[in-house]
């Protein structure tokens, strides 16, 4: 299952803050906007979120996935993605 998402307006442009350098694993300081960015930058994570189209719209394709990781960021072992 696949859940496309539109994180961004047309013709939106990230602001400069948006790219700070990435948090360290284990932080619990970042929020899950920038950690949803974070996944859409690294190609190891293209089967797991992938930016599709060209106006800021991306799929989660394997949403598991994606709720595992962001409990492994912020040190919750049990997230699931009802609860992210």
């Amino acid at each position: 299952m696949a859940l496309l998402v539109s994180l961004f307006p047309l013709g939106f442009a990230f602001p400069d803050w948006a790219y700070k350098p990435e948090s360290s694993p284990g932080s619990r300081q970042i929020q899950l906007w920038h950690f949803i960015l974070e996944l859409l930058q690294k190609e190891e994570y293209h089967n797991v979120i992938a930016w599709q189209g060209d106006y800021g719209e991306f799929v989660i394709k394997d949403p598991d996935e994606v709720a595992k990781l962001w409990g492994v960021r912020k040190c919750k072992p049990h997230m699931n993605y009802d609860k992210l």
